[in-house]
């Protein structure tokens, strides 16, 4: 993941799921706080292993390539033995920015 994520990338991974800008836009309303893929399907009304997927691509149905931790639009946070998930600062930033327009 060292290479720089353009905004193309950006938006053919948001263009190309639902269940992915969902899940961002459920992690934009709640900034600053991580949140567990179980919580967010069940605050979305997804399924679990859909949201597992968009955020880090799972099998041919979500292309790792395309998930918000490889477009660099969320965070992995692991405190303890549990996995949480957080929007990034670019996200953030990106989002902002598509409401000025």
């Amino acid at each position: 993941m060292g290479e720089e994520v353009g905004f193309e990338d950006v938006f053919r991974s948001l263009r190309r799921s639902r269940v992915r800008t969902e899940t961002l836009m459920f992690l934009y309303k709640s900034y600053l706080m991580a949140s567990y893929p179980a919580e967010i399907a069940r605050k979305t009304g997804i399924d679990p292993t859909n949201i597992i997927g968009g955020l880090r691509g799972m099998g041919s149905r979500f292309d790792e390539s395309n998930s918000l931790l490889n477009v660099r639009l969320v965070e992995k946070v692991e405190l303890g033995n549990a996995t949480y998930y957080r929007l990034s600062e670019r996200s953030k930033s990106f989002i902002e920015s598509l409401n000025r327009v």
